[in-house]
């Protein structure tokens, strides 16, 4: 019996060993030459879980480096001659297992060639979409200029307008690329990075991200993706609104998601804005009339000086729970919620989910009407 406990542990030993050794990553070499370099080191830089990594290899007399690295799984890295991560210039790649070859030039050096791994083909081929892009716009430019100095006004607005279509030109592109490769990392990070952008709607991100092979799922660029998507969602009409904590004045922490239950306004503003004091009757009007039928306000402020914060709380009778970190424009739930400009507020329903967005006055209170006064 000994024995065969023994051995049944030696098994699972074993077992475990291989199972943590399969998920190491991989091991990949990159085998280089640098020509016009003025330095004595050559650098490889890349991020993982929000940390930075760096690492050297001195380059020879005949401008030859060679690099031994590890990565958890495809990654993105870049190479500078300086030893900084934001040195410039730089030159981006991805890489897998196995070796990737380097030919650079130190004078240009962000126009050098790295190969090697499917996802470095993959990372050139989308390169080559967004020149073909940059390209296109800086023709336009010219052209632009060009009839300008003609006087071609026809010109002119024709060239507008292709220039208004080429950012739906663009996203329609990435959006190809991702469909033909979903199974790359790169065309998950297009998502995280080239769609982090007001100009792209919401609509295509959510969109590419499906277009994904699901075996991406737990991968970096489709877990940051997600986050940021799910982040995003948490702030939109007809979405759970994503909970927050923040404390009132004596320092008692205030959880949105206490409020489950009740209809709360979110109410962001702040002492020194006059549209917000000028809006808060309307919001006072609306507390009073609702709140015994299961209506509040959450105030989030927006101000920096707690006095004054207070002040404005007492004089405008605003007798709801009130919170801010104090913090100014860089309040951390206003961050959360993208709040660019106050007065701005969320309406979330009893479930939690958000029903409306920046309801004024009349719009507030129509609104407070249709949930509590139906018939």
């Amino acid at each position: 019996m000994i024995f065969k406990k023994t051995t049944l542990f030696a098994l699972l030993f074993i077992t475990a060993n291989l199972l943590a050794q399969k998920n190491t990553g991989f091991s990949f070499t990159i085998e280089g030459l640098i020509k016009n370099s003025k330095q004595k080191y050559i650098y490889v830089h890349h991020k993982w879980d929000e940390k930075d990594y760096t690492d050297s290899s001195k380059i020879s007399p005949d401008g030859k480096f060679n690099f031994k690295l590890k990565s958890p799984e495809p990654n993105m890295y870049w190479i500078t001659l300086g030893s900084s991560l934001n040195a410039q210039p730089n030159l981006i790649f991805f890489a897998d297992a196995g070796t990737l070859k380097a030919n650079l030039n130190a004078d240009s050096l962000a126009y050098g060639k790295i190969e090697g791994g499917q996802t470095q083909k993959d990372y050139s081929e989308y390169r080559l979409v967004l020149n073909n892009f940059i390209i296109s716009q800086q023709r336009m430019q010219q052209e632009y200029s060009q009839a300008s100095q003609a006087g071609d006004q026809t010109k002119m607005m024709q060239i507008q307008q292709e220039f208004q279509g080429l950012n739906g030109k663009y996203i329609s592109a990435l959006k190809e690329f991702i469909k033909n490769h979903p199974k790359s990392p790169v065309s998950a990070n297009i998502i995280y990075m080239d769609f982090n952008n007001p100009n792209v709607p919401f609509e295509d991100v959510v969109q590419s991200l499906n277009l994904l092979d699901k075996s991406m799922s737990n991968t970096k660029f489709v877990k940051l993706a997600t986050e940021r998507v799910n982040k995003i969602k948490g702030t939109m009409v007809g979405s759970p609104a994503t909970d927050f904590t923040q404390n009132t004045a004596d320092g008692k922490p205030i959880k949105l998601s206490s409020y489950k239950g009740k209809v709360v306004l979110v109410d962001f503003w702040a002492s020194w804005c006059r549209p917000c004091r000028l809006e808060n009757p309307n919001v006072v009007a609306a507390y009073k009339r609702y709140k015994d039928k299961g209506f509040t306000v959450l105030g989030v402020s927006f101000d920096s000086n707690k006095e004054a914060w207070l002040n404005a709380v007492a004089q405008d009778e605003l007798t709801w729970q009130h919170v801010s970190d104090l913090k100014g424009w860089g309040n951390e739930v206003g961050k959360t919620y993208s709040i660019s400009s106050i007065p701005q507020n969320i309406l979330v329903d009893k479930e939690g989910v958000i029903i409306a967005k920046n309801l004024r006055g009349e719009e507030l209170d129509a609104k407070l009407a249709e949930i509590f006064e139906k018939k």
